[in-house]
């Protein structure tokens, strides 16, 4: 065990496959000269992340940039990480409770916040909200240290357990949470603060013989880890905070230090100014930092870039875009989660090849289509250097995963059920939960359900086949008659909903099938126009609204009638779905009627339609009893 080290920037290591992006853009005239001479710059908000990749990387580290809030600040680092690697940049938001209010903040925004100052010590990029620039925190000797393991570290349990202990961890039987340890023996759990899964130390004497991160849910080991990093779960060490008894909210402590230099950036100075005054009452300083907007207000530099106007749908329209772009004179990478589905999606594209760009590689020097592996969701049209960066769910559409249906609710863990439930295993019927118990068989221990069939039949379920379980859900409510185990009575009824759902699927299929033979008008669903609609929407589209809308306009452009049911609860966003519809059929030559229920909804309808379509010359009129 090590405490914290000197932080080694990723570029010893691999690059990031965006990196080439963030390094052309820092090698341009413009950012070089706002690098020389910082002053006021505009910046279109879809690059700032690459902009302040490209600055970092132009004039070294460390940069300080303040945002107005922390979903800004975090939407910044994360995609400024797309182009430096997670090692090189840090998010420092807010605590997100008062110094005064006597709370204290979730572990993970405290291993975070102490992340971020490890990584601007080492100078690296932090992009901190204008609330968390200004909160104190306590002085440096007074903060745990992060805590660096490897295997042949000797930290020892009991050394090991007293330093997770100041770090504000708390130790638990078992590990499920930011923040908990555990010690079993020679094992110990660590969930840690900045962690997405937990890790598990295997320890000879005082030595780590292993270190392996492992499932929260069911306690088993995943994959071997290099080193693991702890970051603290507390503010302060255990040790120096005094007891507090009183009934009144602890006092703020009076030795609180600003947490971070001057900053060099502040991205809306004017919001960050007023969010602080009006959340904590007091002033910003930002003397010295040079202010980012995006709004044009005379600045002595500027760097403009633009959202791609793309929305996912079929491959041959894809590649339309992509070649548009490219005769455009543009580079354009499209990003994927896996390297699998960028090679999947290049042996498909006809029109168009794509090159797929290796971490640490180069871009071509001529117009094309890159694909690259990377995190990216968010893209941007950077005309100045003939850069498009677009990830793959904007450019090609997914097919949902397939629902995994069963009958009954499927239960993900033991807390789902309580005892005396009606539950359906799915090999031995009905029976009712009668507890849970810990046992331990052939040596190992696990967590059982424990339940009962008809008369004194009883069965053991281990915790890793709750899969089998569901909670059982009855038409009318009144108690099921319980199964008997090894009867045959389960595998009949089981037999005959086989047998009546394959009937009432031959019966489905044979209807869709007369249904697929009616012939009928196929649209041209994208232009233009239809863009243009798409782009006035004021709300961003939810996933599932996204989903609706790609598929009506797949019905649409098929030659056959449309046979499609859009449901979802009041304010879900149907009426969108119908609007761009209606849309396309008008810009096909042909008319829409929408029924409506009641009066008054027609009414609403009609206002919303015509804005809508206020600026694209449609026609909207409407029948009722009041016209």
């Amino acid at each position: 065990m090590t405490p914290a080290e000197p932080w080694v920037p990723s570029f010893v290591m691999d690059q990031p496959s965006l990196h080439v992006l963030a390094r052309r853009f820092a090698e341009t005239e413009r950012v070089r000269a706002f690098v020389a001479e910082p002053k006021p710059a505009r910046v279109s908000e879809p690059i700032l992340p690459l902009f302040l990749a490209a600055v970092w990387l132009e004039r070294g580290g460390p940069l300080v940039c303040v945002l107005p809030d922390d979903a800004d600040a975090r939407d910044a680092a994360e995609a400024a990480a797309w182009f430096l690697g997670e090692e090189n940049v840090g998010l420092f938001a807010s605590r997100g409770v008062r110094w005064a209010s006597g709370l204290e903040p979730p572990p993970h925004l405290v291993g975070e916040r102490a992340r971020a100052l490890e990584v601007l010590t080492g100078g690296g990029l932090v992009c901190a909200s204008a609330l968390g620039a200004v909160e104190g925190i306590p002085p440096r000797p007074t903060r745990p240290e992060s805590i660096r393991l490897r295997v042949g570290d000797e930290p020892g349990v009991e050394e090991l357990s007293e330093r997770l202990a100041l770090a504000g961890y708390e130790r638990v039987e078992q590990a499920q949470e930011r923040g908990q340890f555990a010690v079993r023996g020679g094992i110990v759990d660590i969930f840690p603060s900045t962690g997405r899964e937990p890790v598990r130390l295997e320890l000879f004497g005082d030595e780590v013989e292993s270190v392996r991160a492992f499932s929260a849910f069911t306690q088993r080991t995943l994959h071997a880890l290099e080193e693991a990093v702890v970051y603290p779960a507390a503010e302060r060490r255990l040790d120096l905070v005094e007891a507090w008894v009183e009934e009144e909210p602890r006092p703020a402590p009076a030795d609180l230090v600003l947490p971070l230099p001057a900053p060099d950036l502040v991205w809306e100075a004017a919001e960050a100014r007023r969010i602080v005054a009006e959340e904590l009452g007091e002033e910003l300083g930002l003397r010295g930092a040079v202010e980012l907007s995006q709004l044009p207000a005379g600045q002595g530099h500027a760097f403009e870039a633009q959202r791609p106007a793309v929305a996912a749908r079929g491959l041959a329209e894809a590649e339309r875009d992509l070649t548009s772009f490219i005769r455009a004179g543009n580079i354009v990478v499209v990003t994927f989660a896996h390297r699998g589905e960028a090679l999947r999606t290049k042996a498909l594209l006809r029109r168009v090849e794509p090159v797929v760009l290796e971490p640490g590689g180069e871009l071509p020097e001529e117009p094309g289509l890159v694909f690259a592996v990377a995190p990216a969701r968010r893209g941007f049209v950077l005309r100045d250097l003939g850069l498009v960066l677009l990830p793959d769910t904007q450019v090609f559409r997914k097919r949902p995963p397939r629902a995994d249906v069963r009958i009954g609710r499927a239960l993900q863990s033991f807390a789902d059920l309580r005892t005396d439930d009606y539950v359906v295993h799915e090999d031995h019927g009905v029976g009712r939960l009668l507890g849970f118990e810990t046992k331990t068989v052939a040596g190992v221990t696990r967590d059982y359900l424990f339940l009962g069939f008809r008369g004194d039949d009883r069965l053991y379920v281990p915790h890793e086949q709750i899969g089998k379980v569901s909670r059982y859900v009855g038409a009318d409510g009144h108690a099921p008659a319980l199964s008997k185990l090894g009867g045959k009575a389960w595998q009949t009824i089981k037999s005959r909903a086989r047998a009546g759902a394959r009937e009432l699927a031959g019966e489905l299929i044979a209807l869709y099938a007369r249904r697929q033979r009616v012939e009928g008008d196929a649209y041209e669903v994208e232009g233009d126009l239809m863009e243009q609609l798409e782009a006035s929407f004021p709300y961003e589209e939810t996933p599932d609204q996204q989903r609706a809308i790609e598929a009506v306009k797949e019905d649409l452009e098929a030659p056959r009638p449309m046979d499609r049911l859009v449901c979802g609860d009041v304010g879900f966003g149907k009426t969108e779905v119908a609007i761009r519809a209606a849309f396309a059929v008008a810009e096909n030559g042909k008319q829409t009627l929408l029924l409506a229920p009641t009066t008054i909804l027609a009414q609403q309808h009609w206002n919303t339609f015509r804005e809508r379509y206020r600026e694209l010359s449609i026609r909207v009129e409407m029948v009722s009893r009041f016209r």
